[in-house]
Formats: C-alpha cells, structure tokens, sequence
C-alpha cells in the first residue's frame, strides 16, 4: 500500500491535460523526452514519452521506483503500471470521465503568433494562451501525435482550460512556458527527440502483473 500511494502522489504532482477519448494515427514514432518543473522539484529527472500510432506511454522514476502510464483512447482506457508490486490499475474513460464536463468558466483565448522555434531538432510553433489560469506560451509541433495525460483521479477537477484547448488541436507541445508579473518560467520542455519503432508490448500491461483496479476504487472513496 505504501508504494501505491507513493506512485499516486507521484501521479498528483504533473500538470495534468485532459486525455481525449479518440485520436488520430501520426507519422511520428518514438520517444520524445521532457523535462517538467513540477517534477524537477521532486528530484526527478527528464521524463519518456512514448508515441506509437494513437497510443502513448510515460514513464515516471521516483527515488528508484519505476512506473509507467499507458494511454490507450482507441480502448477508451488508460492503464497505470506498478513494476514494484507486478500489479496495474485501469481506468475506463468511459466511466470514470463520463461525468467530467469542460471547464468552461474561463474560455482561453488563443492566438498562433506565427513565430516558430527548433526545439531538440524540431520545428514547432508558438501559440499564445490566456485564459483565469494565466497567460502561457506554448511552442506545438504537429504530426507527432497530441500529448495525453489523464485526469487527476484522486481529486477529480478538470485539466486547465488553456491545456484542454491545446489538446484538442492534436498537436505536441514541446515547450510551455508561464507568464506571470512580466516573468517567464519554462513548465515543461522537450530535451531529445528519439524516432525509432517502438515494440507493442510498451504498450501492453506485461504478462502475469496482478490488476489492482479495485484498490485504486477503495482509494478514491476515502480521499
């Protein structure tokens, strides 16, 4: 118990973007690896991202603790992996983000400046976003498929509305950076970009891991 809740508090730290429930097959395959200030924090280091067609993969190292988040909208389900205890948790979107609505209380506006930046050996361009959240540039590439990270589950609110809306556009970004009293702070940036074939079984819960779905259930109700 002591690692899961390790591994949930691990998930309650990142910045969370709404996961759509479809998406599209990209060109791109690989890994795309970011560093995040809300991880950096917590001692940990650049995080993978794994793409293949309409699937992706994170991985999160936390004081020697490996897990991994699977991302699966064509199954309308994302999967958390615990290595340490050969066990996953799983989510049907479906159900368990039936009754989330957009946060449509602070309808960003968004303006694409035209600027285009190279970030680890890609060309992205910046869009601009204000919203009640703030006001955050973000420099998105397309056709390397639309970054998915699940809800908080144990707090059950909605992703930012700048996120959802940048998440819609199914499109990458590889840097965002936070305005705030005329100071810029980088939230998450791409620091290597790796196109190789990825192996199905990424993506896949391994052979034998126990599902623990119930326990993350049990979880929620106390919280």
């Amino acid at each position: 118990m002591k690692k899961l809740s390790l591994f949930v508090l691990t998930l309650s730290i990142i910045c969370f973007i709404g996961m759509p429930t479809t998406t599209t097959a990209q060109d791109f395959e690989g890994v795309i690896y970011f560093e995040m200030a809300d991880l950096a924090k917590q001692g940990m280091g650049e995080m993978p991202y794994m793409v293949k067609g309409n699937k992706g993969r994170m991985e999160i190292n936390h004081q020697g603790q490996k897990n991994a988040m699977l991302m699966l909208p064509g199954e309308s389900k994302m999967v958390m992996i615990i290595e340490q205890m050969n066990g996953y948790i799983e989510m049907d979107l479906s159900n368990d983000f039936g009754n989330t609505e957009k946060d449509t209380t602070s309808e960003p506006t968004m303006t694409k400046t035209g600027e285009t930046k190279t970030i680890a050996g890609k060309t992205c361009e910046v869009w601009r976003m204000k919203s009640e959240d703030g006001t955050f540039e973000t420099c998105m590439a397309k056709g390397m498929g639309t970054f998915m990270m699940p809800q908080n589950q144990m707090q059950k609110r909605n992703a930012p509305a700048w996120a959802q809306k940048f998440a819609e556009e199914e499109a990458m970004p590889l840097e965002i950076v936070e305005i705030k009293n005329g100071k810029r702070t980088v939230q998450m940036k791409a620091t290597k970009i790796v196109e190789k074939s990825l192996s199905d079984d990424l993506f896949k819960v391994p052979e034998g891991y126990n599902n623990m779905s119930g326990m993350m259930k049990g979880m929620q109700n106390r919280n």
